[in-house]
């Protein structure tokens, strides 16, 4: 076996002769792991995070375009001649006979933060920063001690992240993060995170269609919400006049915050980390927590 390889979520085996330097990245979690682990790739998508000052910012200027998400630009990626393409396992699997057996291609999956960290020691192997992905994890896992430490049980706040568009707010029914999403995985642990995953067969592991009135059961402290296309208007504008959402304790308590695609993004452990100290002091003004 190969001194760098690893084995993908797709249980196919990558095997490098030298440790990967020219790295094509397909998905946001595939470039959060590349900053965590001080690599800059050749390639990324047309939009995403490498701009943001938290990331790459203008250095993410010199990545070459390699189109979307869900249509990839396969000539682009070709020809970069990358030594490793990360993908997500869906869609991204179906366009590995595209590419070709000459190019490795590692294709990410799974839920949750025991996942993402998977993930950062497999391509710390491809690429031989194993001692790097040591060091985020350790200080990822401090970070999290601290907040622990903070926020004693008993003062535990029942938070929601919900997501959707107008066809939701028709249809009545909102995309929930379970507690085995990737955020969900890690804000259970210092809150009352009722939203579980069914058991057996979930079409998208990690969220879950929620009624209002289901909510309304719960009556969290804290709702966090997500706005998804088509339409400019927020999701917490589109149920202003609702009900039920009226009746929820964070809507009279003005305690429901609209915010950005943090479920695409969040599921790295430099994402994950950027929100939770950005969240965190809205579900706990009262509580002095200090950053990491």
């Amino acid at each position: 076996m190969s001194k760098f390889s690893a084995i993908d979520f797709t249980r196919t085996q990558i095997e490098l002769r030298t440790p990967a330097k020219r790295i094509a990245c397909l998905t946001s979690a595939a470039l959060d792991v590349c900053c965590e682990l001080g690599l800059e790739p050749v390639g990324y998508l047309t939009k995403g995070i490498a701009g943001k000052s938290e990331f790459y910012g203008e250095l993410a200027n010199n990545f070459v375009p390699l189109g979307s998400w869900i249509f990839p630009n396969i000539k682009a990626i070709r020809s970069l001649q990358p030594d490793l393409v990360i993908g997500w396992s869906f869609p991204h699997r179906f366009y590995r006979r595209l590419l070709g057996s000459q190019i490795p291609f590692y294709l990410m999956g799974g839920n949750g933060f025991d996942a993402a960290l998977r993930r950062l020691r497999d391509i710390s192997y491809l690429t031989n920063r194993v001692s790097q992905a040591e060091i985020v994890i350790d200080n990822f896992q401090k970070r999290l001690e601290r907040y622990r430490n903070a926020i004693p049980a008993s003062a535990y706040k029942t938070v929601l992240f919900m997501g959707g568009s107008r066809i939701n707010s028709l249809s009545r029914e909102f995309i929930v993060e379970t507690n085995i999403g990737t955020f969900g995985s890690i804000i259970q642990k210092f809150s009352n995170y009722p939203w579980l995953e069914p058991k057996g067969y979930n079409l998208e592991p990690g969220f879950i269609n929620v009624s209002l009135q289901k909510i309304l059961l719960v009556n969290p402290d804290i709702i966090f919400v997500q706005t998804y296309p088509p339409g400019k208007i927020t999701l917490s504008q589109q149920l202003a006049n609702n009900r039920i959402w009226q009746q929820l304790k964070a809507v009279q308590n003005n305690h429901v915050y609209e915010i950005e695609q943090l479920w695409h993004y969040a599921n790295g452990t430099r994402m994950i980390g950027l929100t939770l100290d950005k969240l965190m002091p809205i579900i706990y003004p009262e509580i002095s927590l200090k950053k990491p």
